[in-house]
């Protein structure tokens, strides 16, 4: 099993984000940035970020706080010392270049790689680097419900040796994400990489479990990066741009293209972790425009309007797909009268077939979008989660 690890004082220097000397952002594509805004802008609609807490930042500015688990006796969701939560939260909600450029974003701070943490895990125990791990995770997903996030997204990972996954207790998270969709928040997190200590093949917390909307990384528009994480087989994978030139400071009111390495060496915004927000972001732009949608019908919306091959994700088609499906409907069929007659009986008689015709209009329109809906339901993959193995 996995028992909650706490916490130590700092130890490793906080990570420093490398300028970019530039004051403003500059999106690419300007005018479709533009016809999302006027479709949706996740107003209304609160984010959830579990990560390693978000900076306050002039971009943010509709930032509030919600738990910290790294250091809770003396609580800071606003540090970011990982150079991480910053830029996620960012890509979703930034005033100027984020998706969903009105949602609120809740900063929960889970986990971070600059803390010591006293760990039990099977394999010893002792001090490891890190703090954060599934119990903190689970409590955050809680902690994030409690406030009435409707999405909340998840950057961070927990990999498991197959070997090891058998002994993980993963009763608690996946009460806390079946709590989520009763709730009606959507769950998204990054697929994970592929490194040393996450080689293909683990098990991925949270990314694996069925309601989760699992996000990998694409190179370039038709290429998945290679060091993105497959997911299961029979579990579906959306996709978006993994890497980010320009991202929010995570200690400046400015602007970073990376974090700053020894002898001026750059290290860019790449991973599984910055597609995961694309999708948060989308999911937020839904969950406005269609505010009384199941998690699972937002999540059919996302998985539906992707790219067959690959799931790329692109926010303005997902938010008009459910319009571009009605639209595409026959006409209904239309009644017209061959002659005006002056009895007042035939008149009647027009008069009830007018209303016969407008209840079948009424009908079929809303056959139209209960069909959408379940179309949406019945392509989202919903795989069989093997708790323990």
């Amino acid at each position: 099993m996995c028992f909650p690890s706490a916490a130590h004082a700092q130890d490793v220097a906080c990570a420093v984000g490398a300028p970019t000397g530039d004051a403003d952002p500059e999106p690419e594509n300007t005018a479709e940035a533009a016809e999302l805004r006027g479709l949706a802008t996740g107003a209304g609609v609160k984010v959830a970020v579990i990560d390693t807490g978000v900076t306050r930042h002039p971009q943010l500015d509709q930032l509030v706080g919600g738990a910290d688990f790294v250091t809770p006796d003396a609580p800071e969701p606003f540090k970011d010392c990982d150079a991480h939560g910053t830029v996620v939260a960012g890509i979703i909600a930034g005033a100027d270049a984020g998706i969903a450029p009105d949602a609120e974003i809740m900063s929960i701070r889970q986990s971070s790689g600059h803390y010591r943490s006293s760990s039990s895990m099977p394999q010893g125990g002792g001090e490891t680097p890190g703090a954060g791990d599934l119990e903190t995770l689970t409590r955050s997903i809680h902690n994030a419900l409690d406030e009435k996030a409707g999405i909340i997204n998840i950057s961070v990972v927990s990999c498991v040796e197959p070997a090891l996954a058998p002994r993980v207790d993963t009763r608690g998270i996946e009460g806390a994400l079946q709590r989520a969709e009763r709730d009606g928040a959507v769950v998204v997190a990054a697929a994970g990489n592929v490194s040393h200590e996450c080689p293909a093949g683990s098990t991925v917390y949270p990314a694996h479990f069925a309601t989760v909307l699992t996000v990998g990384a694409r190179s370039d528009s038709h290429t998945i990066a290679d060091y993105s994480l497959p997911v299961p087989e029979g579990k579906g994978l959306v996709t978006a741009p993994g890497t980010i030139g320009r991202a929010l400071a995570p200690s400046a009111p400015g602007w970073s293209a990376g974090k700053a390495g020894e002898r001026g060496v750059v290290e860019p915004f790449t991973g599984t972790s910055f597609a995961a927000p694309v999708v948060s972001g989308t999911a937020a732009l839904l969950r406005q425009r269609y505010p009384h949608a199941s998690p699972a019908q937002i999540r059919g919306m996302i998985v539906a309007s992707a790219e067959p091959h690959g799931g790329a994700v692109d926010p303005l088609r997902a938010v008009t797909y459910l319009e571009r499906e009605l639209s595409a409907s026959p006409d209904p069929l239309r009644v017209v009268p061959v002659e005006t007659v002056a009895s007042a009986a035939p008149a009647r008689g027009g008069f009830a077939v007018a209303c016969v015709v407008l209840a079948a209009v009424i009908a079929f329109a809303a056959g139209a979008l209960h069909s959408a809906f379940r179309n949406a339901r019945r392509s989202q993959p919903n795989p069989v989660v093997r708790p323990g193995q």
